[in-house]
């Protein structure tokens, strides 16, 4: 079996809930493309969406709602360097 689909076979039986992290649609120069993606769990990650200041805000706010009773989407524009 590919090791990639093993490791998110591993990630998904290891998290009781996730956050899926998609890049809507760039502007310029960006790491990853419009579609790039990661799964965030609790406790581990699953992919990228290119890394840098972004990401970890991405991720901490990921966070943050799989820590809340509350379900709900977030959308971010870097250009103004804050997670809505």
């Amino acid at each position: 079996m590919n090791s990639k689909v093993q490791s998110l076979r591993d990630f998904l039986a290891s998290a009781d809930r996730i956050a899926l992290v998609e890049v809507a649609g760039t502007k310029g120069s960006t790491p990853r493309e419009k579609g790039a993606f990661m799964l965030v769990s609790r406790a581990a990650i699953f992919g990228t969406i290119g890394g840098g200041q972004l990401e970890y805000m991405a991720i901490d706010r990921a966070r943050q709602m799989l820590f809340s009773p509350l379900e709900g989407e977030m959308s971010a524009k870097p250009t103004e360097g804050v997670l809505s």
